[in-house]
């Protein structure tokens, strides 16, 4: 027979006492858990408004249309959409150096930035990267331009030096 029912007889017990007691100090600790999320959840909340659009714990965005100190939803991830300052501040960046900062300077340029709107340093790294991006795809564009006028340069220029043969045709043999 098993250990909860003696002569037939069932005494309402499912758990030993070793395995209440493992139980209680489980739910115990899973309530202090509980107490420090709360209070850091009140420590996010009062540091950003929650009509901001941002999420106080730094995950993303959230709907602030009816939510309430205690609650907010989680909404789909917006993307970075520089306002024209921070544009005009990361084009000037960007020429006058080459390709990507190092950490400290994105760090640094994103503390700039935020200044002009909200940033983050992972969107400041993308754009140098995005904008490097286009550079590259652009370039091969301007080095066909380039070789298509120098060619036509080099047509003109031999088009006037047999102009100026005085009046022979470079094809004709020279009479002697």
């Amino acid at each position: 027979m098993d250990g909860g029912s003696q002569n037939g007889a069932y005494d309402g017990r499912v758990m030993t006492e070793e395995q209440m007691e493992i139980l209680s100090k489980q739910i115990a600790i899973y309530a202090a858990i509980c107490r420090q999320l709360v209070s850091l959840h009140e420590s996010f909340s009062s540091k950003l408004p929650l009509s901001s659009g941002v999420d106080p714990t730094g995950g993303g965005y959230f709907d602030s249309m009816g939510a309430s100190p205690s609650t907010y939803k989680i909404s789909h991830r917006h993307r970075w959409t520089p306002t024209s300052m921070q544009l005009q501040i990361l084009e000037s960046i960007y020429e006058e150096g080459s390709g990507t900062p190092k950490p400290q300077r994105i760090e640094e340029i994103t503390l700039e930035l935020s200044q002009h709107g909200q940033v983050m340093d992972k969107n400041v790294y993308n754009w140098f990267q995005n904008r490097r991006a286009r550079s590259k795809r652009k370039q091969p564009q301007a080095m066909t331009t380039t070789t298509v006028q120098t060619v036509d340069a080099v047509a003109a220029t031999e088009e006037r030096s047999y102009g100026d043969s005085g009046g022979m045709n470079p094809r004709e043999p020279c009479p002697i």
